[in-house]
């Protein structure tokens, strides 16, 4: 199948792509795809008769999203001049699948990278998605309930076990417990997808690689035909695949577009959170399978590149999976130099979410720039009360995707100015730390040039004497956080802390069902 003289038209050259389960000659206009014969835990082309029956799967199930790429499969032919392609439906000792070829530069993923992908075509996309998911079957009866979710969960865990001192054994654990956690708190959510019908018969390997974007049309070939399995899944973790794919290629903007043009197409994901927890288990999926690869090359460059690899993709897993704890507004408050900013940075590095500081919108408030100072009249009670209104209106105006609001909340007038104009549910985190430590803080960025606040040794140390105990918030809402180390420490009891909140009902973090 390598010479040229095995194709009708004696084609000028034939190019061949390899991969761990199949060979593809590039032939003129078409491509055959030979599987090899090969057994892995996940997939079984061990005999002819097995690698047929996946031919003839593939092409029937590729045709549902991309008709014009599936040409059909031929069988080949071995004759006492060498094998030949049979005709379509004859007897052969292999077969093949036969497609038409197109441009690889046409793909999303190729888009992307050349930056050229813009949201017209995320729209085509999503909608060629949503009526595909509300074409095809319902799964049978058990597929990819909640014992089936959470079995497939843990056993992706289970199976990156060998590579926990390569992505991190606390990072490793602090993930299996968040999905834990999540899927226990959502468990009705999944039971109620199931029984209405939003697990279906779905492409499975919904990635960018996967997506033509040619002559106004969308296809979108290369589905999973060898289990089923992975294929009757919920919806949402179908186009979750491609949310997540899109997001770690850096094109977030268009994995918002897609997410909204899908539901407006009259797809249903369940909502944000359950999305987005599909797309962290994705990332951690794609992960493992880094792993995979890297075990099998040789020490060197492209063993490197898989590892690496692998570990952007488990810290991509960790961002995805603060998407899955929203709608959640956190509040980090405490005196000056405590390390609220420091830690509220940390959160918005790793979540996402957007930060807004007290210092920033007291300053907007007075138009002056950030690193500029204040006079002492910004610093007055209706100033400061202006500025937690203020903050309490930016935080409201975006409580549906998460926000992290850094502010001292020293007085509980200024929290109930906040409260008054957000309106909802956060979750106040205060940080503590030792006297002589704030003291040490405050007088080094006092130095600073770049520093945004304003406040000084004598100040912090005031704040920190008069601060004003958060009694009035229920328990629930009200976590406290020694700051006097690492600050991945405090990150870690933070999401830990989140992540047992997920199963409480009516506290911020958890997220209602109808």
């Amino acid at each position: 199948m390598r010479s040229p003289d095995f194709y009708p038209g004696r084609p000028e050259a034939v190019e061949l792509v390899e991969s761990h389960v199949s060979w593809v000659f590039l032939v003129g206009e078409r491509a055959y795809k030979l599987r090899k014969p090969v057994i892995f835990p996940f997939l079984d082309y061990g005999s002819a008769e097995r690698r047929r029956h996946m031919c003839e799967e593939e092409v029937r199930l590729g045709r549902r999203l991309a008709p014009d790429v599936y040409v059909g499969v031929r069988p080949l032919v071995e004759t006492a001049d060498g094998w030949r392609l049979g005709e379509p439906g004859s007897e052969g000792a292999e077969h093949v699948v036969k497609m038409r070829r197109f441009d690889e530069r046409h793909t999303l993923a190729a888009l992307v990278r050349e930056g050229a992908a813009n949201e017209g075509m995320a729209r085509a996309v999503a909608r060629r998605i949503a009526a595909f998911h509300a074409a095809v079957e319902p799964a049978s009866p058990g597929r990819f309930d909640p014992e089936a979710v959470a079995a497939t969960v843990s056993e992706n865990f289970s199976s990156l076990l060998p590579y926990a001192p390569l992505l991190g054994r606390r990072a490793l654990g602090a993930a299996h417990r968040f999905a834990v956690a999540f899927l226990h708190a959502h468990g009705d959510l999944l039971e109620q997808r199931t029984e209405s019908g939003f697990v279906r018969d779905c492409h499975g390997d919904l990635r960018s690689e996967h997506v033509i974007l040619q002559d106004d049309r969308v296809e979108v070939f290369d589905p999973v035909e060898f289990d089923h399995a992975l294929r009757e899944i919920d919806v949402s973790a179908d186009l979750a695949f491609l949310v997540m794919d899109l997001i770690d290629a850096g094109a977030e903007g268009l994995a918002e577009v897609l997410q909204d043009e899908y539901e407006a197409g009259g797809g249903d994901h369940g909502g944000r959170p359950l999305l987005f927890f599909y797309a962290a288990y994705r990332a951690w999926v794609r992960a493992k399978v880094a792993c995979l690869r890297a075990g099998e090359l040789p020490p060197g460059g492209a063993r490197s590149d898989s590892l690496a690899e692998a570990r952007r993709l488990a810290g991509l897993a960790r961002r995805l999976a603060w998407r899955a704890r929203r709608p959640l507004v956190i509040v980090v408050c405490g005196a000056s130099a405590t390390g609220k900013t420091h830690l509220a940075e940390a959160i918005c590095a790793l979540s996402g979410m957007p930060h807004l500081s007290s210092d920033v919108v007291r300053k907007q408030l007075s138009g002056l720039a950030p690193e500029e100072r204040a006079p002492e009249r910004r610093y007055s009670e209706e100033a400061s009360l202006s500025t937690y209104r203020e903050l309490g209106a930016l935080a409201a105006a975006r409580a549906r995707s998460g926000a992290v609001v850094d502010a001292t909340f020293r007085r509980r007038s200024h929290r109930d100015a906040f409260a008054a104009a957000f309106g909802g549910s956060a979750l106040f985190v205060e940080c503590r730390a030792p006297a002589p430590l704030v003291a040490e803080r405050a007088a080094k960025r006092e130095g600073d040039p770049k520093r945004v606040s304003d406040a000084t040794p004598a100040i912090a140390a005031a704040q920190l004497a008069e601060f004003e105990p958060l009694d009035e918030l229920a328990p629930e809402r009200h976590l406290m956080l020694r700051t006097d180390r690492p600050v991945d420490e405090i990150v870690d009891e933070l999401e830990a802390a989140l992540d047992a909140r997920l199963e409480t009902p009516d506290v911020p973090g958890r997220q209602k069902h109808p």
